[in-house]
């Protein structure tokens, strides 16, 4: 049983293909839908949500696959989840941010419907055919322990990853509730390829920020380079910060987060802004 409440917000279940995806909403203003990371859910957004639901409808989901989402999982169908979400809640044009796994979804949306975003922002993102990324992830290692079923290994091995280390108590909380709960549907279920590489960064014209944090690997910055040169976007580092940048220094990253948005919106037709 997954543990309640989330965010504070309000929460809903959005129908989409194969099931729902649950979404929690809070504040009001320009949207602003945030994409969690591989075995994470809405949660990794908490030192973000209520800081920005001052001046932003933030949309939180858990992706399919994940969380609350009753969706089975599949990388190839989270494009046209995000279309769902964003007719149903009745945005025209909204900003998505995408953490890692999330980060790639996102960019994948920017390429395919350039036409619903106002803003992009891209954190700790991987990209498919960038050298360096073998054994970024253990994926291979944790997929072999979700189809046995040793659940509990699988979670220790992935909580003391270096990618998923963060610094202080409410940071280590989160994480720790987070990966608790992940109950490796995805790694369990067939898989989908999905693509998105450097030649797909051609399609996309949305204002983007690129975030890393300072202590990523190597691979992660070297990424975030490719992005930023290809799209011309501002790029970050976010200072003490690892992969979980948000969670690790969530001022320097709100403060991040908001100054992007607020230059984004004043470019946008008044009549354009949600």
């Amino acid at each position: 049983m997954l543990s309640e409440p989330r965010l504070g917000g309000t929460a809903t279940d959005i129908a989409v293909r194969g099931g729902a995806i649950r979404v929690e909403t809070l504040g009001s203003g320009p949207p602003l839908l945030l994409l969690h990371g591989w075995t994470l859910d809405r949660r990794m957004w908490l030192p973000q949500v209520h800081d920005l639901a001052a001046q932003y409808r933030v949309i939180a989901i858990d992706r399919r696959g994940f969380g609350q989402s009753s969706a089975p999982p599949d990388l190839t169908e989270e494009s046209a989840d995000l279309l769902a979400i964003a007719d149903t809640l009745g945005l025209d044009r909204f900003a998505l941010a995408g953490m890692s796994q999330g980060a790639r979804i996102a960019l994948a949306f920017a390429a395919e419907h350039p036409e619903r975003l106002s803003a992009l922002i891209v954190q700790g993102a991987p990209l498919s055919g960038v050298p360096g990324g073998d054994g970024d992830l253990p994926i291979n290692q944790m997929a072999v322990l979700a189809v046995a079923g040793e659940l509990p290994t699988l979670r220790y091995l992935w909580r003391h990853h270096p990618l998923m280390q963060v610094d202080g108590l409410p940071a280590n909380a989160i994480v720790d509730h987070i990966v608790a709960e992940y109950a490796a549907r995805d790694l369990a279920a067939p898989a989908h390829p999905f693509e998105f590489g450097e030649g797909d960064l051609a399609r996309i014209v949305t204002p983007t920020l690129v975030l890393t944090g300072a202590k990523e690997p190597a691979w992660r910055h070297r990424v975030a380079g490719v992005i930023a040169r290809a799209l011309g976007a501002e790029r970050i580092d976010i200072a003490g910060a690892g992969h979980l940048a948000n969670l690790d220094q969530p001022e320097l990253y709100n403060r991040a987060l908001a100054r992007f948005l607020a230059e984004c919106g004043r470019a946008l037709p008044a009549s354009r802004i949600n």
